[in-house]
């Protein structure tokens, strides 16, 4: 195989081609800007999926691409809120798909599969109205416009009558990676309690009352479903949801996160925006940086993108409970699962030992 990782400066592309590199395959990623932490032996090639042009140059080098995961999406903060639904927003979504897809199929003849990395914003509509518990793969698509459906009609469109299956994933709130993990709520949670605690200040209990039930996706668990889906017949032209396996509310996780960074849980806190908090507050991880010479950008949009955005949504969603089925993946065959109160303790401390966060 050779699998090519669209998104690879993101820390689902990176996870992804972790995985494919540690089951021998050989990975070539692209992205516009290139890793921060480059994966040893995988192969990469600086690329605007934006630019048709440069997307068909760079395919003709890659004919013997036998796989393609598509990790790649183009939002902005103000976008994670809501702004998802607008036109240009769709449009941007559909052409980064459609710029790479497009000539690897009419100059690749080896490629085999296509596998695209959606999320829960495919049940999004049902918001407005009664949001089912649990939301199944077989849900009717929404009755607006809506990138996810967009790419999905263009894959089976484009795929025609050629031997090209196709696999699309919906995990919900992802967590885990490296550097460039820039729609990493977990991430953006720590680095906030990284600075709470160097102001000595505590951890507040952020959100609305009727806390939401939520579910967790441990980027590692999803890579790995990614790779199983891998020329298997169970996954041919299939969605599957993907999450850890429980549920969680965040004031429940809170009190494990504290305990980590090493700071009091402090009271309720309603209408707190780590946004805003971060944003103001930028300079003191710009010292932490500095003073504990942290390999990671001083900058905290560099540093996490849209990640403190992506916490304040799933913080703020107070009036609906979000829980998939993952009943459907279990059934084809990928049983694996990890406790999400686990996943938040192994990710933070791993983030420690590589110096993502300041030290205890």
């Amino acid at each position: 195989m050779r699998v090519l990782v669209a998104g690879a400066s993101g820390f689902v592309g990176a996870a992804v081609i972790e995985r494919f590199i540690a089951d021998h395959h050989r990975v070539i990623g692209v992205s516009r800007r290139p890793p921060l932490q480059p994966t040893p032996n995988a192969e990469f090639v600086s690329l605007d999926l934006l630019d048709p042009e440069a997307c068909r140059a760079a395919a003709s080098g890659l004919v013997d691409v036998t796989h393609l995961v598509f990790a790649a999406v183009n939002e902005t903060p103000d976008e994670i809120g809501g702004g998802w639904a607008g036109p240009g927003y769709i449009e941007r979504n559909s052409a980064l798909f459609s710029n790479i897809l497009n000539p690897l199929i009419d100059l690749n003849g080896e490629l085999r599969q296509v596998m695209i990395m959606h999320g829960t914003k495919a049940y999004a509509p049902f918001r407005a109205e009664h949001l089912p518990v649990p939301l199944k793969e077989t849900m009717p698509r929404p009755h607006f416009d809506d990138f996810y459906f967009r790419q999905e009609d263009h894959v089976r469109k484009q795929i025609g009558g050629r031997d090209i299956s196709w696999t699309t994933f919906r995990p919900q709130i992802i967590a885990g990676g490296g550097v460039g993990s820039n729609l990493n709520a977990l991430l953006g949670i720590a680095v906030f309690a990284s600075i709470r605690r160097a102001m000595g200040l505590d951890l507040p209990i952020i959100g609305l009352e009727p806390y939401p039930i939520i579910e967790m996706t441990d980027v590692e668990l999803l890579a790995r479903a990614v790779a199983w889906s891998t020329d298997n017949p169970a996954a041919r032209n299939e969605t599957f949801n993907v999450a850890n396996g429980d549920v969680f509310c965040w004031p429940d996780l809170l009190p494990i996160i504290a305990e980590e960074i090493d700071l009091p849980l402090g009271p309720a806190v309603a209408d707190l925006s780590l946004r805003e908090e971060l944003a103001a507050n930028a300079s003191v991880w710009a010292d932490l940086v500095r003073k504990h010479k942290l390999p990671v950008p001083a900058e905290l949009g560099t540093y996490l993108g849209g990640s403190a955005a992506l916490a304040d949504v799933s913080m703020g969603v107070a009036d609906r409970n979000v829980i998939t089925s993952t009943i459907k993946i279990r059934q084809a065959g990928f049983t694996e699962c990890i406790d999400t109160a686990a996943c938040v303790t192994k990710w933070i401390r791993r983030w420690r030992e590589n110096s993502m966060l300041p030290p205890r």
